[in-house]
């Protein structure tokens, strides 16, 4: 009796099964401050340069199969474009996201004492045409707004609200760099249309256009 009640509780141990941590970790491998946030309407977390996030999950195993979890991190950063990435955490283990800097930065200052810029086109400068709008509102004088920007070639054209054009070919962004850009409000010659086509026949190496406008 007493061996029959002993190996009942040994199945009984066996089948409830046992648990174990798994653990998710996060490291800013950029040079700059990054952020995550774990799902969408998470806690924003900021991570310096080198900086390592953990964060464990007590998960069940048994002999019927071992619990795990499903995590969406949202990260970006100075220099890092916005993005996620799905993890599923197991126990016993550990799953790595590893946030890398993917973005140079392009500034544009408002130096002019009146005029607004109302339209800012960022485009690669292998492209023949400006795109859309990358502006969300506007820039008043002494003011500036900041895109995140792809490694590559870019073409920069400004339209304040007198209609008037202001632009810049062939600036070469890298990543954890920042060009800026001053418009004075003054009118720069040549149709930036026309300009635009004729000097995207200068490259053939192509730039994927990605842009981000960083918060104002």
């Amino acid at each position: 009796m007493k061996k029959t009640l002993w190996l009942l509780v040994l199945l009984g141990l066996v089948l409830s099964g046992c648990s174990e941590d798994g653990t998710l970790r996060i490291t800013n491998n950029s040079n700059y401050s990054a952020w995550f946030q774990l799902g969408s309407v998470g806690l924003t977390n900021n991570l310096s340069s080198g900086q390592v996030y953990e964060k464990d999950y007590t998960l069940s195993t048994s002999i019927f199969g071992d619990e795990d979890k499903s995590v969406t991190v949202y990260y970006g950063g100075d220099f890092v474009f916005t993005d996620q990435e799905s993890k599923t955490i197991k126990p016993g283990s550990t799953s790595k996201v590893n946030i890398y800097s993917d973005a140079g930065e392009i500034v544009i200052w408002n130096d002019s004492y009146g005029f607004y810029i109302e339209e800012v086109f960022l485009s690669p400068s292998d492209d023949i045409d400006w795109g859309t709008n990358d502006l969300i509102g506007n820039i008043g004088p002494d003011e500036y707004v900041s895109w995140l920007v792809t490694p590559g070639w870019w073409d920069i054209l400004v339209i304040d609200d007198w209609g008037d054009e202001f632009y810049s070919f062939d600036n070469y962004i890298s990543v954890e760099e920042t060009l800026v850009l001053y418009y004075d409000g003054f009118r720069s010659g040549g149709d930036p249309v026309h300009l635009k086509i004729e000097n995207a026949k200068k490259y053939t190496e192509i730039t994927k256009d990605r842009v981000q406008q960083n918060d104002m």
